[in-house]
Formats: structure tokens, sequence, C-alpha cells
């Protein structure tokens, strides 16, 4: 029993650790709320998975962000989940100052 308390014990303090975190928006007005679900860097490159938390719909979007050159290229979006993201990759762009994409790139590359 007490090894069972133990491993239900690490299993919600991992699932805790691992928890969406909000990305702060730099502008009121959207209803949204966004969530950093997962990230990965390899060099100048950081992959991401958000999440739009909206007042009907909740939607996922995989990302790809430049942190040196302050560009984004979204791979994929999704309504139903993340694993229902079918790659659908754009072009590099610039972000819009005071858009998510430009409040989540300021939160994943810091600047």
């Amino acid at each position: 029993m007490q090894k069972l308390l133990i491993a239900i014990s690490c299993i919600i303090l991992s699932s805790l650790a691992f928890a969406d975190q909000q990305i702060p928006r730099s502008v009121s007005g959207d209803k949204g709320k966004y969530y950093l679900i997962k990230q990965t860097k390899s060099g100048d490159i950081v992959s991401t998975l958000h999440k739009r938390v909206g007042v009907d719909s909740i939607g996922y979007t995989s990302l790809q962000i430049n942190c040196k050159t302050g560009q984004m290229k979204e791979i994929g979006y999704s309504e139903v989940s993340p694993q229902a993201i079918k790659p659908n990759p754009t072009k590099w762009f610039d972000l819009v100052r005071g858009s998510s994409k430009y409040d989540l790139y300021k939160f994943v590359c810091k600047n």
C-alpha cells in the first residue's frame, strides 16, 4: 500500500512539473488564453507546441521560431488535439508586435 501511495505521489508531482505554462499577453482585448505545452531548441531555432483556449474553442499550433532573426513559421494547426496536427509548414514570416505569436516569441526566446 505504501509503495502504491509513493508511486501515485510521484505521478502527480511529475505531471505538475510539466504543467502548461501560461504565455503572458502584452496587449488586452484577446479573450483567449495561451499556454506553452512543449518546446525544444536546436541552435537558434525553438520548436514549440502551444494551445489557445478561447471562449468557444481550443486550438493547438506547432511553430518554429528563429530567436536570432525574430521570424517564425507555422508547422501545423488543429482544433482536435496536438496529435491531430498535420504538417503544412508556411514560409518564414516576420512577427507583428502585440500579436500572440510575438508574445510567444518573447516568452520562449526571453527577449
